[in-house]
């Protein structure tokens, strides 16, 4: 007689827990490895790292799956107050800022709404703005990629943000909405300084002051990897479902919430299949496929590759779970691209009684790899972390050199593992009638696309 679920879901939380390898995986990456920035050494040794992962647990194909990544760099950054040489204001460029060499008058644009700019608009001529990227309270929020537009039709050089965190913590951003898919979009260059700089600096524009920028990037072509491996499928193994995450990081950070907690997540729980089918000969009707993608911090370039690659000569997957950033809560759930799998995946949670829920997204989040998938009208989704409820504080490090392995909580990565092996057995035992047939449409989904371009992605 076959195990029972009961029998099934004992085994893989049980080995979740007191077998896990997921803190072995987060001290190679994080400190062994470090910084793994797309197309850097660090990021080509987390590529194979992952593929020897993969093929220790004899999982079918596990290979690397290079790709072109168009890149930069900072060369040189330096912010100047014109009369007061001795002040080294701290900067960083964001993602894909050109050079720029300029010496202007500093102006305070506020939140950069119309009225401000309306307001301010003889001051913001030919200056460097400084603009505060939160949203203004009680406006109609506009993105940060409208409102640089808006400064550059004023006349504006470039823009002085501030940190979101104090105690000069500085994070890498990008002045670009990801929707379009264009990483150069930013209207104006684009840089930030810490809060302690940035209200100096405010200060200083009421006062009249100048600033001296030179900023000195460079834009080029190099390679990067995608890593993948899967299960074969028993009885179907042309159906397939995917669960994916990011090796890369910013230039600067060890990236252990984002996104070491993601891929060592993936690797425990093909180890926790792959166990079940070798201790109690249950294995996936479907396949499962597991990707670990480069570059996602340079605007997804690893996922739209590999979907470029695969989709179309290969048939669509029936689902893609994107995992990232996992240490900013515990798993609450899955928030589906698209609602038509909704009540299917529903019902599977509640099988496994833990209250986990099923949501639909309002607008499409290009904020991470499931953003390609479903602009190419494959069923995506990623887990319900932080959003609206239930962020732990270590969040705000994301992004800099501080997402180090002490904000990381193992014991919830676990519980990830074996609620994700859980979950996807499910999804690959169903029948095959289960399964809505996918009559997603990737032009009308293009033009939802661009109808929600410029509006701001809603997350609390």
């Amino acid at each position: 007689m076959p195990p029972s679920w009961a029998e099934i879901d004992r085994w893989l939380m049980g080995e979740a827990w007191v077998g896990s390898r997921i803190d072995a995986h987060l001290s190679v990456l994080c400190e062994q490895i470090g910084v793994r920035w797309a197309g850097s050494d660090g990021e080509q040794k987390a590529a194979e790292y992952i593929a020897n992962q993969l093929a220790e647990l004899n999982v079918a194909s596990p290979r690397l799956e290079p790709f072109t990544l168009q890149t930069s760099d900072c060369q040189s950054a330096v912010l100047r107050l014109v009369g007061t040489e001795e002040w080294e204001i701290d900067v960083r460029p964001s993602l894909f800022c050109q050079s720029l060499s300029c010496t202007a008058s500093l102006c305070d644009a506020g939140y950069g709404m119309p009225h401000e700019i309306l307001a301010r608009r003889e001051a913001l001529a030919g200056a460097v703005a400084l603009l505060d990227v939160g949203l203004e309270p009680f406006s109609d929020p506009l993105p940060v990629s409208h409102r640089l537009r808006d400064l550059a039709a004023a006349g504006v050089r470039a823009v002085i943000s501030c940190a979101p965190q104090p105690g000069r913590q500085l994070t890498h951003t990008s002045g670009a909405d990801w929707r379009t898919g264009d990483l150069h979009g930013a209207a104006l260059p684009l840089l930030q300084t810490s809060q302690e700089d940035g209200a100096r600096l405010r200060r200083c524009a009421a006062a009249g002051a100048h600033i001296e920028i030179d900023i000195q990037t460079r834009q080029f072509q190099t390679n990067s990897s995608n890593v993948t491996g899967n299960i074969e499928g028993n009885t179907r193994p042309q159906e397939c479902l995917i669960l994916s995450a990011h090796h890369d990081t910013t230039p600067d950070s060890p990236g252990a919430n984002d996104n070491a907690a993601g891929v060592a997540v993936i690797l425990e729980t093909a180890r926790l299949l792959t166990g079940l089918a070798e201790t109690l000969d249950v294995r996936p009707q479907r396949s499962l496929q597991f990707v670990s993608f480069g570059a996602e911090e340079q605007g997804l370039q690893g996922s739209t590759a590999f979907v470029d690659e695969h989709y179309g000569p290969d048939p669509l997957p029936l689902l893609m779970m994107n995992l990232d950033e996992l240490g900013t809560g515990r798993m609450k759930g899955v928030v589906l691209q698209f609602p038509e799998l909704r009540s299917l995946l529903q019902k599977q949670l509640n099988t496994m009684g833990e209250g986990l829920q099923c949501h639909v997204l309002s607008q499409l989040d290009a904020s991470g790899d499931m953003f390609p998938f479903a602009r190419r009208g494959i069923p995506a989704a990623f887990l319900w972390r932080w959003r609206f409820v239930g962020r732990h504080p270590e969040i705000r490090f994301g992004h800099s050199s501080s997402d180090t392995l002490d904000k990381v909580r193992v014991r919830e990565l676990k519980e990830y593992a074996g609620l994700l092996a859980r979950l996807l057995l499910r999804m690959a035992q169903l029948p095959g009638d289960s399964w809505p047939a996918n009559n997603l449409d990737p032009d009308k989904i293009a033009q939802r696309i661009t109808n929600e371009t410029d509006t701001v992605f809603r997350t609390m």
